[in-house]
């Protein structure tokens, strides 16, 4: 079975860091990325495009003509995952606040405890660091 991160974006032409996406594919090849394009005007539907053409099997886009906000491209794209057939579905900022490397630690967490339907990450400010 697979997984799909959905991965909203609006404006990321110029900030998507597509190698860092296609490296983390070409070593994680069960995992699948659905990138949602959320009305961007700066060509970043042609960038995700592009890494698609390079990993046709783990890349899906989804264009929306109008930006809806983060929320609803998020919505969208599960939504479409729920009609496929993945054992777990998510989300990722495009921004990689989180790095790639944490989703295989996120997908032990779901195979160790099969009680656990959810897990999340979440950047908590501790006393002495910064977020």
């Amino acid at each position: 079975m697979k997984t799909l991160i959905v991965v909203p974006c609006f404006n990321e032409a110029t900030r998507l860091a597509t190698r860092k996406f296609e490296e983390f594919l070409s070593i994680n090849p069960k995992i699948n990325f659905c990138f949602v394009d959320d009305g961007s005007s700066d060509g970043t539907c042609d960038v995700l495009k592009s890494m698609a053409m390079g990993h046709p099997n783990q890349i899906e886009v989804m264009t929306r003509k109008m930006n809806s906000g983060k929320a609803e491209a998020v919505r969208e794209g599960i939504l479409r995952a729920l009609r496929r057939d993945y054992q777990y579905i998510g989300y990722w900022d495009a921004d990689l606040a989180t790095p790639l490397e944490e989703i295989p630690l996120f997908i032990k967490v779901m195979d160790e405890f099969k009680h656990v339907e959810i897990v999340m990450g979440s950047r908590v400010k501790l006393l002495g660091l910064d977020v």
